[in-house]
């Protein structure tokens, strides 16, 4: 009886612990997303040499450029950055995939959309604000 009792608790905690594993994956499915923000550049967008998640410090300084078109695209093609998405509210910055598909938009002001999972964002449209 007693080995009967334990191979049923046993058997529970197993499938107890499969549920609970099943729910922890669910919620790592990648989510769509729409976001207004910029496409900025892993430096400034991470606060490489930022504090402010932009490019203003940069720009100030002359150092990457005069715009932020400029610096972002100075810091991706010279300083080995990726092009990131810095929300407009600048608490979120994600990494961007596929980088090609937002080049031509770096400094600029850009909705996108896409899906978002493991703090990387996968566009699959973008369009200027």
């Amino acid at each position: 009886m007693k080995k009967l009792y334990k191979s049923i608790v046993f058997r529970a905690l197993i499938l107890i612990s499969s549920c609970l594993l099943s729910i922890a994956t669910a919620s790592e499915a990648p989510q769509k997303k729409t976001l207004d923000g910029e496409i900025s550049d892993s430096q400034c967008g991470f606060n490489v040499h930022s504090v402010t998640r932009s490019h203003d410090e940069m720009i100030k300084a002359g150092y990457m450029g005069k715009t932020p078109e400029e610096c972002t695209r100075n810091c991706v093609r010279g300083r080995g950055g990726q092009f990131v998405f810095v929300t407009d509210d600048k608490k979120h910055t994600y990494r961007i995939e596929p980088q090609d598909m937002v080049k031509d938009f770096a400094g600029k002001k850009v909705q996108i959309q896409g899906t978002l999972a493991d703090e990387k964002f996968h566009v699959t449209g973008i369009k200027p604000l």
